[in-house]
């Protein structure tokens, strides 16, 4: 991809994930003239916050992305050598393209887990020890659809890691080295460079999490904090690595605070994260 960019000026970019807007940023940093289609009605909006994402739409159009929401592609146009010359969105427009780039996420490749006669379900569906239904046999990573006590619902997570940290989880769980921690129960974590602007989320954000804003998202630093029946759930945090990692270690306790300390900027919320919890 990096040797192409030099040989072309337009780009298309399928699919507003983080993939296709680190990508469609580092584009439009060479000058080229770089359009995205999202299908869905805002960008990355499986894994952030109405809030959070829409930040990063008009990010995107400030450095001169051409971000059209609620429109796919339909079909490409090829030259007579076979090489695409545009795309053809679900609206019937037409983007002139030297080089496009798709991103639309994976589908799990299950087709093994079948002919074994497992349970598949958007994934290789696995208990909370990452064991399928055959108690001697794993699954873990991108593939694997588990019981995810952070979330507190089953998920499939594509994050690298997740991937790592199961892959060690399932280890020790073959080798026996558990004992009663068999559970997988790790904190999910997640991060994305676009342009100079740097995302980090602690915890998995869900539709009709109440959110709560922490500092000015005008400045370019400020973090969005996610709570869930009352509970901080997720933190999204844009260049603000010290609330990321203060979030990831409140989370990994499960420890909450309310959302009037969440947005005071007063309240020290690196030294809460540390300190222990009061006792009952």
């Amino acid at each position: 991809m990096q040797a192409r960019l030099d040989e072309v000026r337009t780009v298309v970019v399928i699919g507003a994930g983080f993939i296709g807007l680190e990508f469609a940023a580092a584009a439009r940093k060479r000058g080229l003239e770089v359009t995205v289609l999202e299908y869905a009605d805002r960008p990355m909006a499986r894994a952030l916050s109405p809030v959070m994402s829409g930040f990063f739409a008009e990010a995107h159009r400030q450095l001169g992305v051409d971000l059209r929401l609620g429109e796919g592609i339909d079909s490409f146009t090829t030259d007579d050598d076979g090489r695409v010359t545009a795309a053809v969105s679900t609206t019937g427009q037409t983007y002139p393209a030297d080089l496009v780039l798709v991103g639309i996420g994976v589908i799990p490749r299950t087709e093994l887990a079948e002919a074994a006669g497992l349970a598949v379900a958007n994934g290789i569906t696995v208990d909370s020890a990452m064991r399928t239904d055959d108690p001697d046999i794993f699954a873990l990573g991108d593939c694997a659809n588990y019981p995810s006590h952070h979330a507190e619902a089953r998920t499939r997570l594509e994050s690298v890691q997740n991937a790592t940290d199961q892959a060690r989880h399932t280890a020790k769980s073959i080798l026996g080295r558990h004992g009663d921690a068999e559970h997988y129960r790790e904190l999910p974590w997640f991060w994305s460079n676009q342009g100079d602007l740097r995302l980090q989320i602690a915890g998995i954000v869900q539709p009709g999490d109440e959110t709560v804003l922490r500092g000015d998202p005008a400045t370019g630093k400020f973090s969005v904090f996610c709570f869930r029946n009352g509970k901080l759930a997720a933190v999204e945090s844009v260049n603000q690595p010290a609330d990321h990692m203060a979030a990831r270690r409140l989370l990994a306790r499960e420890r909450s605070l309310t959302p009037e300390q969440a947005a005071d900027l007063e309240f020290d919320f690196k030294a809460y994260s540390k300190a222990a919890p009061a006792a009952a």
